[in-house]
C-alpha cells in the first residue's frame, strides 16, 4: 500500500496538502501510527503513516514546525495524516511549509472521517496485501518444487523467482562468490541489493542477492518458502554422492573411455551433447585436496563453471571422485581456459589441468591423460604425449596378449618378479647404473648380472634404442 492509494480512495475524501516529488507518493507504507506527542520519533517504525489531530501542537513560530518534521523525517516516515475537527479548523502554514522542505507528503482527513475508521482501513488493506504476498510465495516455492523434483538445474529455479519478482537474483556461495544467477542484470550502480539467507546450519550460509523489481515489495514472506526449497535442493546437491553431468556428456565421456566406440559414433554423441565435432575442443580438469569433502570440492567445481561460461560458448563437464573435467568450445575472448581462474578458485588447494586446442581425434587421448594426473595444487598445461598415454589409447586383446608374450620369459624365469622390476628400472633411468642401484638396493656387479640374464631370457640387446623403446612400450601395455 502507498501514499497514493489514499489519494486515488474517493471515498476516505483525503486531500494532499504539501507537495513532494513523485517517488514520495509511491513510498509503502508500513503500518499506521497514531501519536500526539511532540517528538513520537521513539515509538515510530520505518515507513509508517503518522497520524495525528495536532492536539498538543499549538505552534505559531515556523521553527518549532520545522524540527517537529525533521524529527519525523529522521524516521522516515511514509506521509503525515493531520486530521481537521475541533483542534485546527485548517493546516497550520508552518506545518506545510516544513513538509515541503523535508519532502514529506501532508495528507488532510476531513473532519467527518474519524481516525479510527481511517486507521483501521490502512491495517485491513496492508493485512489483505501481504495475505496475497503470502499466499504468492507459496505458490511460487510449490512449483519451483516441482521443477527441482523433476532434476532441473538450480538455475533453472532462480530463473523463476527472477520472473516472480522481475529482478536479477543471483545464488551466493558462503565465501560470497556468484554460483548461478538470473534475470537481467542490473547496471545502475546505485541500485541497492537486498541480501536473502537460505536456511541452513549454523555456519557459513548461502545466500540470495537480488537487484532491481518493484520497490517496496515484502521480499522476506514472498521468497521465504522458496528459499526452503533452495536450500534443500543446494543441500542434496552438493552432499548427493552421484555424478551432476547431464546424461548426455556422461554418455559422451564413457565413449571416449571405450576403446571399441569409433569416431563418427563419438561425433554423433557430441553433437547431442551440444558440442560441434568439427571444431577445436579445449580440455581442462579441476581436482580438488583429497582430504576435501565432497560439497567442497563441487563448490570449487561450481566456482570453476561460472568462470569458464562467461569465457566460452559451449562448457560441458562431467565429474569423477574428486575431479570434474571440462569440455569448451567457441572462446569468447583471447583469454586461455585457464587464465583467471584465480578470481575464481583458491589455486593454493585447487590443481588445474588445461590443453591447447585439440583436434577431435585427439580428445580422446587428452582425457586419458588427464584423467590420470595426480592431484597437484596450481594451474599446469596438459603434457603433449607421454609414453603411457599411447599404451591406454591402443591396448586390445592381441596387443596384449602379445606384450605379455614378449616379456613372459622373464615371469617363467623369475616368479618373484624380480628380473621384470630390474628391467623396469634399466629402462626408467636409461640404463645409469647409481640411478638404478639406489632404486632398487643392489651392487653394480648385482645389476650387471640381472641385465645379462634378461638378455639372454628375451634374447635382446638392451643397448639398442629401439629394442629398449619396445619393451618400455611392453611394460606399459602389461601395467594398463
Amino acid at each position: 500500500m502507498r501514499v497514493r492509494d489514499l489519494l486515488d480512495d474517493d471515498v476516505l475524501g483525503v486531500e494532499l496538502r504539501s507537495e513532494p516529488d513523485q517517488p514520495q507518493l509511491d513510498q509503502p507504507i508500513s503500518g499506521c501510527a497514531q501519536s500526539e506527542l511532540m517528538d513520537p520519533t521513539p515509538f515510530l517504525q520505518r515507513g509508517e503513516l503518522m497520524v495525528t489531530t495536532g492536539m498538543a501542537l499549538h505552534f505559531e513560530d515556523h521553527r518549532t514546525w520545522e524540527a517537529y518534521v525533521e524529527r519525523l523525517a529522521t524516521v522516515p516516515i511514509s506521509g503525515l495524516a493531520f486530521s481537521l475537527g475541533r483542534i485546527h479548523g485548517a493546516l497550520p502554514n508552518g506545518l506545510v511549509s516544513a513538509c515541503n522542505q523535508h519532502g514529506i507528503p501532508l495528507l488532510e482527513l476531513p473532519a467527518d472521517l474519524p481516525l479510527l475508521q481511517f486507521s483501521r482501513h490502512i491495517w485491513q488493506e496492508l493485512a489483505a496485501q501481504r495475505y496475497e504476498i503470502v499466499r504468492a510465495g507459496w505458490e511460487l516455492a510449490d512449483e519451483c518444487t516441482r521443477l527441482a523434483t523433476h532434476g532441473v538445474p538450480i538455475v533453472t529455479v532462480l530463473q523463476r523467482i527472477a520472473d516472480a519478482i522481475d529482478a536479477h537474483v543471483a545464488l551466493m556461495d558462503p565465501a560470497d562468490f556468484p554460483l548461478a544467477s538470473a534475470g537481467v542484470p542490473v547496471t545502475r550502480s546505485s541500485t541497492a541489493a537486498t541480501t536473502l539467507a537460505l536456511p541452513g546450519g549454523s555456519g557459513a550460509r548461502f545466500t540470495l542477492r537480488i537487484r532491481g523489481g518493484a520497490e517496496g515489495q515484502l521480499l522476506q514472506p514472498l521468497l521465504g518458502p522458496v528459499a526452503a526449497v533452495l536450500a534443500m535442493q543446494l543441500s542434496y546437491t552438493l552432499a548427493s554422492s552421484s555424478p551432476l553431468h547431464s546424461p548426455a556428456a556422461a554418455r559422451l565421456i564413457e565413449a571416449m573411455l571405450d576403446d571399441s566406440v569409433g569416431t563418427e559414433a563419438l561425433a554423433t554423441l557430441a553433437r547431442s551433447a551440444g558440442l560441434d565435432p568439427d571444431a577445436p575442443c579445449q580440455l581442462l580438469s579441476v581436482s580438488a585436496d583429497p582430504n576435501a569433502s565432497t560439497a567442497n570440492a563441487r563448490l570449487v567445481a561450481w566456482r570453476a563453471q561460472v568462470h569458464l561460461e562467461s569465457r566460452f560458448g559451449v562448457v560441458r563437464f562431467f565429474e569423477h571422485p574428486q575431479r570434474t573435467v571440462f569440455l569448451l568450445q567457441h572462446p569468447g575472448t583471447a583469454e586461455g581456459a585457464a587464465q583467471g581462474l584465480a578470481a575464481a578458485i583458491d589455486l593454493a588447494q585447487v590443481g588445474v589441468i588445461h590443453s591447447g586446442d585439440l583436434s577431435w581425434e585427439e580428445v580422446p587421448l587428452a582425457l586419458r591423460m588427464a584423467m590420470r594426473q595426480s592431484h597437484t595444487a596450481g594451474v599446469r598445461a596438459l603434457p603433449p604425449l607421454d609414453l603411457a598415454s599411447i599404451a591406454q589409447a591402443l591396448p586390445s586383446a592381441g596387443l596384449a596378449s602379445l606384450a605379455g608374450r614378449f616379456i613372459a620369459p622373464l615371469d617363467a624365469a623369475d616368479p618373484t618378479g624380480v628380473l621384470t622390476e630390474t628391467l623396469g628400472a634399466y629402462l626408467r633411468h636409461s640404463g645409469a647404473a647409481r640411478a638404478i642401484g639406489d632404486e632398487l638396493f643392489i651392487h653394480r656387479n648385482t645389476l650387471a648380472y640381472r641385465i645379462r640374464r634378461i638378455e639372454t631370457l628375451l634374447g635382446v640387446d638392451l643397448q639398442d634404442g629401439e629394442t629398449r623403446a619396445t619393451l618400455l612400450l611392453a611394460l606399459h601395455i602389461i601395467s594398463a
